[in-house]
């Protein structure tokens, strides 16, 4: 009788033993198990169904960048992807910081929006020693970084159309209105220029494109200042409202921004100096274009105190971006203009090509729809 209370004893603690090594295994990693920064503490390889990216940008303080990674974020959602965002703040070393804590973490699908040309060589190296698939965007890395791995794409838009668009609204605005646009009556447009920061490859083609523009409108022109203000918004105010106490507003008679965070810039000046209050066509009005369409200029061109701007589009390459990433996770490495799945795009091997888009006041509020 005492031997099989003993064995019944026994055989209800090892029932025991089984239960809560059950339990145990349900949990998964416990509360040992440390997540991703910024992730859902999921597995980052992604379960059944569920993708997931980490994404390195640029700077998260900057008004282009805050509005993309908004949309990128609502697009992500809407297609059921976990997307981590992370912030490179301007930083070449902490954004190749935050690349191994994402790799080390275990994701293994990237993406990246780099500080500048140069700064993907190393990242791609990363990328490829750990094999995982890497897609930039909005800024190109050199063609020698995208050809040494087989897994990296860009998707991006054709710098240049940026400053063909630009240029040409304000073109369209010296035709359209000599009369008060041409201060001075020479006939030749006393124009400034704003550029982001030197050797950036989209600073070059943009300002390359404004004077192709300018010679293709037949557009005589005098370039009167010519300087960088690094992106900055209030760099660019700095540096127009010093112009503006030089040259008089009568010595400037048009503004051409390679970004709109410096077009904001230079029309806060022009508004703080009492010019632009009376919108384009007026006698105290100085025509300001950008590239981009963030929502603060695009509001601002409703009120009439910026001309223009051109659509750097980020619904678009958003989309782009996750359908690839999507495509990619399924072991499709074969990038087609189907698998992008955006209108308009184009796809030249690694390459996704997203066009941009001219807006002037016949298509702001439509524009601006698109980025709230």
């Amino acid at each position: 009788m005492l031997k099989k209370r003993v064995l019944a004893i026994l055989l209800a603690c090892a029932m025991l033993l089984i239960t809560f090594a059950g339990c145990a295994s349900e949990g998964g990693q416990g509360s040992s198990g440390a997540a991703a920064p910024g992730s859902s503490g999921a597995d980052a390889s992604g379960g059944a169904g569920n993708i997931k990216v980490g994404v390195i940008w640029r700077r998260f303080d900057d008004a282009f960048q805050t509005g993309f990674r908004k949309i990128m974020e609502a697009e992500a959602k809407n297609m059921g992807i976990d997307i981590n965002m992370q912030d490179g703040e301007e930083d070449v070393a902490i954004a190749n910081n935050k690349l191994d804590t994402l790799l080390t973490s275990g994701y293994k699908l990237l993406g990246i929006i780099p500080k500048d040309r140069n700064a993907p060589n190393a990242m791609i190296e990363k990328c490829k020693r750990d094999d995982v698939p890497v897609v930039f965007v909005n800024t190109e890395p050199m063609p020698e970084a995208m050809e040494s791995y087989d897994k990296v794409w860009y998707v991006g838009a054709p710098a240049k159309d940026s400053g063909t668009m630009s240029c040409q609204v304000l073109c369209d605005y010296w035709k359209n209105n000599t009369s008060v646009a041409d201060k001075n009556g020479d006939g030749k447009l006393q124009l400034l220029v704003l550029e982001g920061e030197p050797g950036h490859a989209d600073v070059k083609l943009r300002c390359e494109a404004y004077w192709e523009t300018l010679k293709q409108n037949d557009i005589e022109y005098e370039i009167v200042k010519d300087d960088t203000a690094m992106w900055m918004t209030d760099q660019a105010q700095n540096k127009m409202a010093a112009w503006l106490t030089e040259l008089g507003d009568k010595g400037i008679e048009g503004v051409l921004c390679n970004n709109d965070g410096m077009a904001v810039g230079a029309m806060n000046a022009c508004i703080q100096a009492g010019l632009n209050q009376n919108g384009p066509g007026s006698a105290d009005y100085i025509p300001i274009c950008g590239v981009d369409a963030t929502v603060e200029a695009l509001e601002a061109m409703k009120k009439g105190t910026l001309l223009g701007t051109c659509e750097n589009p980020r619904l678009g390459q958003s989309q782009a971006f996750l359908n690839v990433i999507t495509a990619i996770s399924q072991g499709n490495y074969e990038i087609t203009e189907e698998v992008v799945n955006v209108e308009g795009a184009k796809v030249d091997g690694k390459y996704i090509w997203i066009p941009y888009v001219k807006v002037d006041e016949t298509n702001v509020d439509e524009v601006l729809a698109r980025q709230q």
